[in-house]
């Protein structure tokens, strides 16, 4: 936060100032001792005094004759209120903001730029700039230069929660008649209007005829009380509205929200002009609301497919990613040959039968992590974790030639990767497992299934089944291979045919591979 603000003083006879001042009392009057010196005549010698903090200030009244109010409301010995604001002194309006720090002056004109062009003023764009308002005098001034600053106080707050509080307080700041205000968001899941602020927040002043009047019209309009009115809603008797302003959040012809205030006491409160800007700070809401709900949704959606994309390895990550950023990541599933590997922990039940939860999940942690790895740097994507075992595809998403072959490849590393672990788990009492994999090569239905938000990748088919059967059948630390797998690599390693029994397909034709001579 700055710790300097700017006063920008408009006497009453129109005359505009600016005053810039830091944390610290500051004494405004006429008396020449004050620090800050008003000139009008209705305005007393030592007429008020304010204290600058932080995030807020103390104004109080030094009893003077005509009194010192913020929105209408006597500050008496004392009242707190957070920037910006409007300060009435007697007939002195004095509007304060947070000043930013101070930039570089304007360059002066230059004969030649660097880029052979010739400049004749520049000022800093990211300074809060000051709006022109020649003619334009007194509180209405005060007003629209709080109304400028708006959307960068609004497009400065990254928080949803912090950003409806903070157009509700800016709105009751801006409408003098205001003493109640509600902000209501459409949930874009259910199409409802939701209460997002409130002030008071334990009751809110919400009716609901009013409110979905001006989100089905996408008008602004002051609705007034009328004896006359027969009409007229429970929750406006109910909750004393004599008048009120409701207007839509509109942002690309859609309502995204209503905002509204009233007055539980007086029917004219409200004039067209508060309505003027309310409707404009309705549509800074509107744009910073719906921007930062679609900053939301991508931080959502970000998350959501980090998650769907865990199981692929990095270089296929990196792929899917680009293809989700062009849209072209969408449900759809296609056959080709790819193949499976499928690992069991052999031993797993019976050694986990006697441990704690949390030493069987550290356990399968300490396995998954290397295996997972291996697999992933052989290209491989993992389909799913299944209790002890693990699923794993080579040559899909991606089609890969060398989709056996690093299938394989992996499966030996995969092995060697569980001595190792097993003899640090030995070495610090640990219990451990031993692994049997069974390899296979065949035609799967394979790829992204379910809707467009909840996508998950998988593979179907009697392939699947097969390597299943594969992995059942090896024994641990041996690894089981199909016959088109063996085929695709019998050039690189050593196998040895047998035969696996099944209990419904009958015995399948495999290949042990020869890890000790690989």
């Amino acid at each position: 936060m700055s710790s300097r603000f700017h006063l920008t003083i408009q006497e009453t006879d129109g005359e505009r100032s600016r005053v810039k001042v830091t944390l610290g009392t500051y004494a405004f009057g006429r008396d020449p001792a004050c620090q800050v010196v008003l000139r009008s005549m209705d305005v007393s010698r030592r007429h008020a005094r304010m204290s600058f903090e932080e995030t807020s200030f103390i104004v109080e009244d030094m009893g003077s004759a005509s009194g010192t109010t913020v929105n209408d409301l006597p500050v008496g010995k004392g009242k707190r209120f957070t920037y910006p604001q409007i300060v009435m002194i007697g007939g002195v309006a004095v509007a304060i903001t947070v000043a930013e720090p101070a930039s570089s002056p304007p360059k002066e004109p230059a004969a030649d730029d660097k880029d052979g062009v010739r400049i004749t003023i520049a000022m800093d764009a990211a300074e809060r700039g000051q709006v022109p308002m020649g003619g334009v005098a007194g509180q209405m001034a005060a007003r629209l230069a709080m109304l400028y600053d708006l959307p960068l106080q609004f497009a400065a707050e990254p928080d949803l929660r912090k950003l409806y509080k903070l157009i509700l307080n800016r709105v009751m700041e801006l409408i003098p008649g205001a003493r109640r205000g509600a902000l209501l968001i459409i949930e874009p899941a259910t199409g409802k209007l939701a209460l997002r602020a409130s002030e008071p927040e334990e009751f809110p002043p919400i009716s609901r005829t009013l409110i979905q009047r001006a989100a089905r019209d996408q008008q602004g309009f002051i609705w007034g009380d009328d004896d006359s009115q027969t009409d007229t809603s429970m929750s406006i008797v109910n909750l004393h509205i004599r008048t009120g302003m409701y207007v839509p959040l509109l942002w690309q012809g859609r309502t995204v929200g209503v905002l509204c205030v009233d007055n539980p006491r007086h029917r004219a409160a409200f004039r067209q002009e508060d309505l003027q800007f309310m409707i404009s700070v309705a549509h800074y809401a509107a744009s910073a609301v719906a921007n930062q709900l679609l900053q939301d949704d991508i931080e959502t959606n970000n998350r959501t497919l980090q998650h769907l994309l865990a199981n692929f390895s990095p270089k296929l990550r990196g792929k899917l990613m680009q293809k989700a950023r062009d849209g072209k990541l969408q449900p759809g599933g296609e056959k080709s040959d790819v193949t499976i590997l499928m690992s069991d922990l052999r031993g797993f039940t019976r050694t986990s039968a006697n441990l704690d939860s949390a030493v069987v999940v550290d356990m399968l942690n300490d396995y998954f992590s290397v295996l997972g790895d291996i697999i992933f740097q052989h290209d491989g994507t993992i389909d799913k974790f299944i209790g002890d075992a693990i699923l794993a595809v080579f040559g899909s998403p991606e089609m890969d030639e060398q989709h056996p072959q690093k299938a394989v490849r992996a499966a030996v590393q995969m092995q060697v990767a569980i001595k190792s672990i097993n003899e640090r788990r030995r070495a610090e009492g640990l219990p451990c497992c031993d692994l049997g994999i069974g390899v296979h090569t065949g035609e799967v239905l394979h790829g992204f299934i379910g809707a467009a938000e909840r996508l998950e990748f998988t593979v179907i088919g009697d392939t699947v089944n097969k390597a299943s059967r594969y992995c059942d059948g090896a024994a641990a630390g041996e690894i089981v291979l199909g016959p088109r797998t063996q085929e695709a690599i019998q050039a690189e390693f050593e196998t040895m045919q047998r035969r696996i029994g099944t209990k419904h397909e009958g015995d399948l034709q495999a290949w042990a591979l020869q890890i000790g001579n690989s």
